[in-house]
């Protein structure tokens, strides 16, 4: 065994660097894609309360302004007979005015275009498009530099061996001509660490079983989180199932109260809890449907549920977890395959090493 050249060292560190560089960027890549998955959460829960929002204003405008449909008096008898609708009228009115800044929000937040990405720096909202953007680009081109240095590795890496091959022939022909002795020679070579073809498949190796390990890793966390909130969906659609249902057999009860009641002051605050419960009901059959239709996907693989998942653009899906359960399965077969192929090349290594 020989020390290495000022060349070959050259080489070495430089291919140290590559290594280095590549896994670093590796990680970031895996950080920029978990900030985008964020993103796009981020965007799903703000999608949920626009609509949530939008179809509880329609319903409420729709009850506080039925009973106008027909009235040809001037505006303000109109006006005034709406607000006075029982309350509903103001109610109504407060929940557009909140709607508006629900929906302008929501623009600011997950619109394209540029108007909305300048409203959203004035109001202080991130918009998510740009974030999005700017870290599809950053993963664009860590990737980009992650190609280039992987090449520039296998080149080095070529170069390399190619001067070794040709200075351990050179040593050796030194050493059977006799101007190096080996023995005198032995102490300084051996502290050296060769690198062969078989060490650089070991590293290659062990760089695979970390990353594996790691993807691993990841999806199985974001499988147990998927499982968990698979449960918490079906919680959340049960536990409104339920309201509905207490508010409908209230109703009901309030209905019979009415029809036996005789005192006309009981009688009205009778009908008006009917009237606000109805109002309570509708509102919450609403936010079950919206509720029911965006968490679907994550509890069923009908068809269904995947049309809603492609129109909402929904991620990490029940039948995404299934794809992330096999992907995982495949994982294990190819750690245990890299760990066969490392035992075998540590073996190589060792057996050189004594015969050396």
């Amino acid at each position: 065994m020989r020390v290495a050249t000022e060349e070959e060292d050259v080489l070495l560190q430089k291919i140290s660097s590559l290594q280095g560089s590549i896994y670093n960027l590796e990680n970031d890549v895996m950080l920029c894609e978990s900030q985008d998955r964020g993103y796009r959460e981020r965007k799903r829960r703000s999608t949920v309360k626009f609509f949530t929002v939008i179809f509880v204003c329609i319903f409420l405008i729709f009850l506080s302004s039925g009973f106008l449909v027909n009235i040809k008096w001037d505006w303000r008898l109109t006006i005034a007979l709406y607000l006075g609708s029982g309350g509903l009228g103001f109610i109504a009115l407060g929940f557009l005015i909140y709607t508006i800044i629900v929906i302008f929000r929501h623009m600011a937040m997950t619109s394209s275009f540029d108007f909305w990405i300048t409203m959203a720096e004035k109001i202080g909202v991130e918009n998510l498009y740009s974030l999005s953007l700017s870290n599809t680009t950053q993963i664009n081109q860590k990737k980009r530099i992650i190609r280039k240095n992987n090449e520039e590795l296998e080149e080095t890496l070529k170069k390399y061996l190619e001067l070794k091959e040709k200075n351990d022939a050179q040593f050796e022909a030194d050493v059977a001509s006799g101007k190096i002795k080996a023995g005198f020679n032995f102490d300084p070579y051996n502290s050296f660490v060769d690198v062969t073809n078989d060490l650089i498949t070991f590293n290659k190796l062990r760089v695979e079983h970390l990353q594996i390990s790691n993807k691993k890793k990841n999806l199985e966390k974001d499988v147990e989180d998927m499982i968990q909130y698979e449960s918490d969906c079906r919680k959340s659609i049960l536990w409104f199932l339920l309201l509905l249902f207490v508010l409908i057999g209230t109703i009901l009860a309030l209905i019979i109260c009415a029809f036996f009641e005789s005192n006309s002051g009981i009688l009205y605050w009778i009908r008006f809890s009917i009237g606000f419960f109805t109002m309570v009901s509708g509102i919450v059959v609403i936010i079950n449907f919206v509720n029911f239709l965006f968490k679907f996907p994550f509890l069923s693989k009908s068809q269904f549920a995947l049309f809603l998942a492609d129109k909402f653009g929904f991620e990490k899906t029940k039948k995404d977890r299934d794809d992330m359960l096999k992907q995982i399965e495949d994982y294990n077969k190819r750690l245990v395959e890299v760990n066969e192929e490392i035992e075998i090349t540590k073996n190589i290594l060792a057996s050189k090493k004594e015969n050396f």
